[in-house]
């Protein structure tokens, strides 16, 4: 059973009506931190200002914790609502069919990855995803290992689309490989 049913949809919404339709115990994804739970809202000061935020506490990142300011507008763009199981299901679908996003060049590879992270788009997130573990297969087989800087892009893009995929879904982080393996094999 997919989480996404248990939790307020958030689909399509515009961040101001989202922000204040938040509630405690809402998941949401935010930005490069992945799946975060709302614990509420609080005001600290601040250089001897009153400032508001809106809590968060990354599922799976238990000794953290995210004081998003509620007057700072880029921080609050990075609130999307989590994919529904269906969307997660067409993502891996269309995964096959996707172009790599293999660079020759490490610096517009480090630059397109980045981009790709920052964005949180969960298709380019597959994407790239896909492109670095077949790269990765591609280079085991030659008796070689990714380079170090795409190693860490993509842990960091595995790590962000299977946080999601995993909560979504009901499933460990451990198994959404799998999971994606058997859609796969049954396209």
């Amino acid at each position: 059973m997919y989480i996404r049913n248990k939790i307020k949809l958030y689909s399509r919404f515009n961040v101001e009506g989202a922000l204040k339709m938040l509630k405690k115990g809402d998941v949401i994804s935010y930005g490069t931190t992945g799946v975060c739970k709302v614990e509420g809202e609080c005001e600290q000061t601040v250089k001897g200002q009153k400032k508001r935020y809106i809590v968060l506490k990354p599922v799976h990142q238990i000794n953290s914790t995210l004081y998003v300011p509620v007057d700072n507008d880029e921080l609050k763009t990075k609130f999307k609502p989590l994919l529904t199981g269906d969307e997660i299901e067409e993502i891996i679908k269309e995964m096959p069919e996707e172009s790599s996003l293999w660079k020759e060049s490490s610096s517009e590879r480090a630059e397109l990855y980045s981009q790709i992270l920052e964005s949180g788009d969960r298709k380019r997130l597959a994407q790239l995803v896909r492109t670095l573990y077949l790269r990765q297969k591609h280079l085991i087989a030659k008796g070689r290992h990714l380079h170090s800087l795409d190693e860490r892009f993509f842990k960091n893009a595995e790590n962000l689309l299977f946080d999601e995929f995993s909560a979504v879904l009901g499933i460990s982080q451990d198994e959404v490989f799998d999971f994606i393996e058997t859609r796969l094999s049954k396209a």
